[in-house]
């Protein structure tokens, strides 16, 4: 019993996103961990491991992730307020361009905003999947869910940017193979990389 306690109280700790922050969101997610990818670092139906495009190596290991499908968070390394509100404002540029993207809820932490690709008809396929949305930002740690180009995904993958949802691929889900969790900016630089990685989704957001 203490156990289970300690999970449900480290999964608590974790912040809001996707499920209800009580007792049944936390017995949802318990559900669906048997449903979790064996290997979050390799993209089904990719041309390979290596890079697609140039992105410089993320230094440093990777942070450690929650063991839980929702929300998938990571607990260390977490972004300082300052380079998360660097990353939001990338985002929310990319909806005040001229371009055709806005802002609305995330479909898929069901709070705070995600961008989205406005002509659904102009969708590449991977974006089809989620209904337009390309990338959200969560606010508790500076980490991030991104929707790319799979030859690109595995690329950020094999850079050690991030790693692939732990449901990414599974259609009942209806998250599409390339949903990839970008791992929060330790610095300047990271961010840097990570909105170079941001504009990379949306300029194959379209076909």
């Amino acid at each position: 019993m203490q156990k289970v306690k300690n999970d449900y109280a480290a999964w608590m700790e974790l912040g809001p996103g996707g499920l209800p922050a009580n007792v049944g969101g936390w017995l949802i997610t318990t559900a669906l961990r048997p449903f979790a990818r064996r290997d979050p670092l390799r993209v089904d139906g990719t041309s390979g491991n290596g890079l697609h495009w140039q992105l410089e190596h993320r230094p440093g290991p990777r942070p450690s992730i929650a063991p839980y499908p929702i929300p998938h968070r990571q607990l260390n390394d977490r972004g300082t307020h300052a380079l998360i509100e660097r990353l939001t404002a990338a985002v929310t540029a990319e909806a005040l361009s001229d371009r055709p993207f806005h802002l609305e809820r995330s479909r898929f932490e069901r709070r705070g905003e995600a961008l989205h690709l406005s002509d659904l008809s102009s969708a590449s396929p991977w974006i089809s999947r989620t209904k337009g949305e390309i990338v959200h930002v969560h606010e508790t740690e500076g980490s991030m869910h991104v929707v790319l180009q799979p030859d690109d995904a595995q690329t950020v993958i094999s850079a050690g940017w991030g790693e692939l949802h732990p449901l990414a691929g599974r259609p009942v889900f209806g998250l599409p193979e390339s949903y990839v969790f970008l791992y929060a900016p330790r610095d300047s630089d990271d961010a840097g990389r990570i909105e170079h990685i941001i504009h990379r989704a949306t300029a194959t957001s379209t076909i």
